[in-house]
């Protein structure tokens, strides 16, 4: 059975530890920038008059439930994290959500069916894992996360055209992930590169 990497588990709880409960406590620089990257993950949800449901895989603090709903998105929002200090901050913030404490890839018959899955920045950072292990991982996660999925997902990683890299955080090929998407998830997907950060973010539906 495969298990998610613990060593991407240390790399967010040692960024709580030293930033405490901010953006730079789950891994991302500025605010600015991390409310840009809700603002391009909500554009996954499409418009319907129901309540739908949507995982946050990788949830830290919930701040993509704090976004989504300042915006008015009716939704049945599930924050799920392999960090245990994650979600009980989380829950302590938002007690009326559902929250999971597991592994998505060894634990996921416990998780319901939902119709979005948002995956917002568990693929960016490797820390010492090469880039074949982190392949692998994201390979995985999505996978199983589709098969939890009714109507699409959403994940982004980083870019691999930029100036300059960083050797902890991981720069997949784009045509690897296309074909990775294309032979295991669907041929419905979108990306989008144009938002102004060192990364993209694809959109995947089962139908639209």
């Amino acid at each position: 059975m495969k298990k998610s990497l613990n060593g991407l588990k240390e790399i967010y709880e040692n960024n709580l530890k030293v930033f405490g409960l901010n953006n730079k406590g789950v891994g991302w620089k500025n605010k600015k920038d991390a409310i840009i990257r809700y603002k391009i993950m909500s554009e996954l949800i499409l418009k319907s008059k129901k309540t739908q449901s949507v995982i946050d895989l990788g949830c830290g603090f919930s701040d993509l439930y704090y976004y989504l709903n300042s915006k008015k998105f009716k939704l049945k929002y599930i924050g799920l994290d392999l960090s245990e200090k994650m979600i009980m901050i989380s829950k302590s913030k938002y007690p009326q959500n559902y929250y999971y404490c597991l592994d998505i890839l060894s634990d996921y018959r416990k998780l319901p069916k939902v119709d979005y899955m948002i995956i917002n920045g568990l693929f960016t950072q490797k820390g010492s894992y090469s880039n074949s292990k982190m392949f692998g991982f994201l390979k995985s996660v999505l996978k199983t996360s589709w098969s939890k999925t009714k109507v699409g997902l959403a994940f982004n990683v980083m870019s691999e055209y930029v100036d300059w890299k960083n050797k902890r955080n991981y720069y997949p090929s784009l045509k690897k992930i296309t074909d990775l998407i294309s032979n295991h998830l669907g041929n419905k997907f979108i990306i989008n590169h144009h938002y102004g950060l060192h990364e993209y973010t694809i959109f995947v539906y089962k139908k639209i």
